[in-house]
């Protein structure tokens, strides 16, 4: 074994080591205590978790640190882990404002130290012991108790700044593939209004904005229809969502299913034929009958996925919702059905010049339908949708070609 080397002085400039050191996140947690019945504390990004058996933890304060002066002092310390919108708590907790915790929101553990409101999570315990480590000591804390608070993304500390990190590819985020597929759905606007009003629904115009999204560019409501869904939110492109999006493109089919949580052949399979059946039809629809609980759960998986952020656990668990709802997709209605109840009819809007049908990355659905209508009247909404898609294509064509040839070059419509 080799002898220690922490005594050799350091060759290379402090602000280097600074520099690649913050190459590297790490977590922004607080840790708290009542010491005198007074609430003391201190924000750290040197968090970390030691062992199982027994199970510990640690952070690394500075020797001189006069917080730590105090914390080390209390039986019991709480760490506050916390969540990405907690910028402003987090600073408020690392100011020397005597009166910081007035400041921000906390409830006081069995034992007085102060649990930050609003956290990703609270670790209970003591502190076992510490090591002197240069400037620093590594302080570890015997864990009493855990709780997970607020299931969502944590707060980082990255390269001298605060944030927090997306499990979602960073396409779904950049505002000019935003701006650009606002502008080709907005070549819908007259369809969507016509529609809307022909048949007293909500009409929608969506676009893909990056390999596993589209985000709803356009909207219009007729009727008695709730003005529900909001200009840009995320709609995933996860089986069995998105099949007219994907069924005019093969190399899209085979990354959309790549995409099935969890992976099964068989499963898979049935998504292929499925778009397919969506591509010889030339219309995909999503059906509530019989499971409006079902639906509900669904609605609010896609409402989670939209708000983005999601942490992997609830990735998971979003993504698995999804899939368990094929059992509303991918069907086809006849001229005999009756007591129809659809939740969505959408039609792809072919890509202009393409010489045959392609996908453009633009899809019209219309919702909030009348029910139980007959095979007749769904046949009729088709048929009329597949005439507003044509004239959409024409004026991606025509009036919209600046704009539609940006959001082609872009690659959004991950064609």
């Amino acid at each position: 074994m080799s002898e220690s080397t922490l005594e050799t002085p350091t060759t290379f400039d402090p602000r280097a080591f600074r520099d690649v050191m913050g190459h590297y996140p790490t977590g922004v947690v607080v840790v708290t205590a009542a010491v005198d019945g007074a609430p003391v504390g201190m924000v750290v990004g040197t968090f970390s978790s030691v062992s199982l058996e027994p199970p510990l933890v640690s952070f690394m304060p500075m020797t001189t640190s006069s917080s730590y002066a105090k914390l080390r002092a209390a039986d019991h310390v709480c760490i506050s882990v916390f969540a990405h919108d907690q910028l402003q708590a987090c600073r408020t907790l690392a100011s020397k404002d005597p009166e910081k915790f007035d400041k921000v929101e906390w409830t006081p553990s069995s034992v007085g130290a102060p649990m930050i409101a609003g956290a990703v999570a609270h670790i209970h315990g003591r502190i076992d012991r510490e090591v002197e480590a240069g400037d620093h000591y590594i302080t570890l804390v015997a864990v009493d108790d855990v709780a997970v608070n607020r299931p969502v993304t944590p707060l980082l500390f990255f390269q001298g700044g605060y944030g927090g990190f997306s499990t979602t590819g960073l396409s779904a985020h950049v505002d000019e593939s935003m701006i650009s597929a606002v502008r080709i759905a907005e070549a819908a606007r007259p369809q969507l209004d016509r529609l809307a009003q022909r048949f007293g629904c909500s009409a929608a115009a969506l676009v893909q904005i990056s390999a596993l999204d589209q985000t709803i560019g356009a909207t219009s409501y007729g009727g008695d229809s709730d003005a529900d869904e909001r200009i840009g939110v995320r709609v995933p492109l996860i089986p069995p969502l998105g099949e007219a999006a994907v069924a005019w493109s093969p190399d899209q089919v085979d990354r959309w299913v790549s995409r099935i949580h969890p992976q099964d052949e068989q499963v898979a399979g049935a998504y292929r034929e499925a778009a397919g059946r969506v591509r010889a039809q030339g219309y995909a629809i999503s059906r509530v009958d019989h499971d409006p609980d079902g639906y509900a759960r669904l609605g609010e998986a896609l409402s989670e996925y939209a708000g983005g952020e999601l942490t992997p656990a609830r990735d998971r668990a979003v993504r698995t919702t999804i899939a368990g709802a094929g059992h509303f997709f991918g069907g086809s209605v006849s001229a005999s059905d009756t007591g129809v109840d659809l939740a969505s009819v959408v039609v792809p809007v072919f890509a202009p010049d393409a010489g045959g049908p392609s996908n453009s990355g633009l899809v019209l659905r219309l919702c909030h339908l009348p029910s139980g209508v007959d095979g007749a009247t769904v046949a009729e909404w088709v048929h009329v949708m597949q005439g507003a898609a044509a004239e959409v294509t024409e004026t991606l064509r025509t009036g919209a070609r600046k704009d539609y040839a940006r959001y082609a070059a872009a690659g959004l419509r991950g064609a």
